[in-house]
């Protein structure tokens, strides 16, 4: 009897083991992910999500994760994580939407980032090998924040910001000092949008010269304000207001109220993933100038109305992006400025990626250039003292390539050096 109960133990025990052994080869390796993310800590992601491979090139990857982020109200962030299966028959795909407060530093940012990004990646691992190694954790928020949650908001979502700075640089014969200060205020909520700011810098520059010192003033200031309005998810109404001042510009006193439409052709809820969005405003603006201008102005009124577009892509083969913007003034059609900025970085095959960005500007609205009066723009006196300098246009490109080979892995983080 004792020899045929041990003989069904060893049999169940062979049993179960088979069993577990099957089971244990029935789960898949570890999925690769392709982290696409240019304002992410790469390196704290892969140092502290180890339960899947880090691959450098998206064709190595199963699970494609981009994730783009965006500005919210008051200075914090909005991250949208969007995580997608490649190469199966019916890919998963799944959305989270993370938002960094204002009052965080970076490390807080990077670990509540990192936590929603270990969230994300569970549905895609529960097939595989990490599974025998993962828990779940939770804990319990206290009364004080479930209180949080019901408390009406005392400054009613409106968001400020106070900074000031100053710098002093030079060398042998020269003297540098700069002092910065603004002030910022935000609110926003579903329906409307309201921003404004107030900015100002004293700059002085002391040159010595062979003959005297040179003293370069290039104060400037400037305030800006908007309201939106939110008719729909395509649709908003809009104005600006601002004053400034800029002496290397010759600009005493600038002021313009200028309302404005946006019309958005995708939905604001892809805002993150494509955007197509159109824009018009009509700007009455009085200027009074430092010195005369070219025009024989001391002080004018002026109107002028510009368009202007974007269309950005942001999708796993890259991202696409062109601005152009046109503006001129109505009292005449030949004081105008175009401008069309195209960017891209595009994949265009395995660890192959091309680059290329630019800018284009027409310039012919430079109303503010002072009358000459014995002082030549091109003279080296006037450049370092700042004087605006006449032209018909501006330009910059820029172009690369990119092309890794080797490992496809990148999982291993070593911070030494």
């Amino acid at each position: 009897m004792i020899r045929y109960w041990l003989t069904v133990f060893v049999v169940l025990f062979l049993t179960v083991e088979v069993l577990s052994a099957q089971n244990s080869t029935r789960l898949a390796p570890l999925p690769n992910v392709y982290l696409d993310c240019s304002s992410c800590d790469v390196t704290y992601i892969r140092s502290n999500t180890t339960f899947v491979n880090y691959v450098r090139d998206q064709g190595d990857a199963s699970i494609y994760l981009l994730i783009n982020d965006q500005r919210t109200a008051g200075g914090g962030r909005e991250f949208n994580l969007i995580f997608s299966e490649l190469r199966v028959p019916n890919p998963r795909s799944d959305t989270l939407r993370y938002v960094s407060s204002s009052t965080d530093s970076s490390d807080e940012r990077r670990i509540g980032l990192n936590r929603y990004i270990k969230i994300g990646l569970i549905p895609f691992v529960t097939n595989t090998v990490a599974i025998q190694s993962l828990d779940v954790f939770y804990e319990e928020p206290d009364q004080s924040a479930r209180d949080e949650e019901v408390i009406e908001d005392p400054w009613n979502n409106w968001v400020f910001d106070v900074n000031l700075r100053s710098n002093m640089w030079g060398q042998q014969g020269e003297f540098n000092f700069g002092l910065f200060s603004g002030f910022e205020a935000e609110r926003t909520t579903e329906t409307w949008k309201i921003r404004g700011r107030v900015r100002g810098e004293v700059r002085r520059r002391n040159v010595e010269l062979t003959d005297r010192t040179l003293n370069v003033n290039r104060d400037w200031g400037h305030s800006w304000a908007m309201v939106a309005y939110s008719v729909n998810d395509h649709l908003s109404f809009g104005a600006f207001t601002g004053h400034s001042f800029n002496r290397t510009n010759n600009i005493a006193l600038s002021s313009y109220i200028a309302p404005a439409v946006e019309y958005n052709f995708f939905p604001y809820s892809e805002y993150q993933q494509r955007r197509f969005i159109v824009q018009y405003q009509v700007t009455p603006n009085y200027r009074r100038y430092y010195n005369t201008t070219i025009f024989l102005k001391d002080e004018e009124l002026i109107m002028s109305q510009e368009l202007s577009g974007r269309l950005r892509y942001d999708q796993r083969w890259g991202r696409i992006d062109i601005q152009l913007s046109g503006r001129h003034f109505f009292h005449d059609t030949s004081i105008n400025r175009i401008s069309f900025n195209p960017s891209f970085n595009v994949r265009i095959t395995r660890g192959f990626s091309v680059s290329a960005s630019g800018s284009y500007r027409i310039i012919n609205d430079q109303l503010s250039l002072q009358l000459p009066s014995g002082v030549d723009p091109n003279d080296p006196i006037s450049i370092i003292e700042g004087v605006q300098r006449p032209t018909s246009y501006d330009y910059s490109i820029s172009f690369g390539l990119s092309y890794t080979f080797g490992s496809i892995y990148n999982n291993i983080v070593n911070p030494r050096f």
